[in-house]
């Protein structure tokens, strides 16, 4: 019962009954779906809704530190584990002028 009170007080689905009747559907408003898409979603839906809301912002994720990058990729933590003495050694064999940082 609350299901059906919800769908009905919905902007966007008051305006699909508005466009599709629920005898059926119209054959002429399937064939242009970009005039089938403006009429169902206006382009005031934002207005409808209140303001938009971003619940994460990005570009934070990385505040460099010098720190842990020499801890974490620096020489000596290369020595300290098997893996990271063959990354060592692969970078020798490259020749590489930067071993690690």
């Amino acid at each position: 019962m609350l299901s059906s009170l919800t769908r009905t007080f919905c902007p966007i689905t008051l305006r699909i009954q508005q466009i599709f009747p629920p005898n059926g559907f119209s054959s002429i408003g399937l064939l242009n779906s970009q005039n089938l898409i403006s009429q169902i979603i206006p382009s005031q839906t934002t207005h409808i809704f209140g303001t938009q809301v971003r619940f994460r912002t990005y570009g934070r994720e990385y505040q460099p530190s010098n720190l842990v990058r020499k801890r974490r990729h620096g020489f000596l933590a290369r020595l300290r584990s098997k893996t990271g003495k063959k990354i060592l050694a692969r970078r020798r064999m490259k020749g590489r002028k930067y071993l690690s940082h």
